[in-house]
């Protein structure tokens, strides 16, 4: 009886070890951007495309992490002309027609004022053509406080092979308003196909009926 117990355990552990090797996020690189670039204020692995429009900035800072030591801080403001800061992660392997789940934790700083946020997940395929995109979508930040966006269902075109993920800031045209947002622990993770549950499943009952003879 012992011995069908351990067999049990074990094929149990085994199934429970499929789920949370599907939900690691292994896609990410530097996801809470604890790894500085070529200077401190730089994370590696994340580019800021674009700073434009007035006095802004996009770096990394240990001002205000979710968790961990740093976060990734965007300043807006104006001198008349829209403030935009967008930052971006490329080359991030994918697999055609895989589900995931993108989430990170945005916070919107006391003070802020006329700013819109926004987030962009782009695909292209193993020759690097764009194969489709989610389009820029809105999120809310949490008001001086870390709050979670979380995307369930996101599906990668067959021919994906890589991602491309855009967080975007816009700030208002007027020199009276300013926004500051922190954003911290980015993820992109999928969920085990349902045949590999299937098939671990299958190896449970298989351990079982051996368990049985053997007694």
């Amino acid at each position: 009886m012992r011995g069908i117990s351990k067999l049990v355990g074990t094929a149990v552990c085994a199934v429970a070890l499929v789920f949370i090797a599907g939900r690691v996020s292994a896609q990410i690189v530097n996801p809470g951007f604890e790894l500085a670039g070529a200077n401190p204020s730089l994370a590696a692995n994340w580019t800021t495309d674009t700073a434009a429009g007035g006095p802004v900035s996009g770096i990394r800072t240990n001002d205000n992490p979710h968790s961990g030591s740093f976060n990734y801080e965007v300043v807006l403001a104006s001198i008349g002309a829209g403030p935009v800061v967008q930052f971006n992660q490329s080359a991030i392997p994918v697999t055609g027609s895989s589900v995931y789940t993108f989430s990170f934790w945005a916070d919107r700083l006391a003070g802020s004022a006329g700013d819109v946020e926004q987030y962009n997940i782009q695909w292209f395929n193993a020759s690097s053509g764009f194969v489709g995109q989610t389009g820029y979508q809105n999120f809310n930040p949490g008001a001086n406080v870390y709050a979670q966006t979380l995307v369930n269902g996101v599906t990668a075109p067959a021919t994906a092979a890589t991602a491309t993920i855009f967080l975007h800031f816009a700030g208002a045209a007027a020199p009276s308003l300013t926004a500051t947002v922190d954003v911290d622990d980015v993820s992109f993770t999928t969920v085990p196909e349902p045949t590999t549950v299937t098939l671990v499943g299958l190896g449970l009952l298989g351990a079982i009926a051996l368990g049985r003879k053997r007694k």
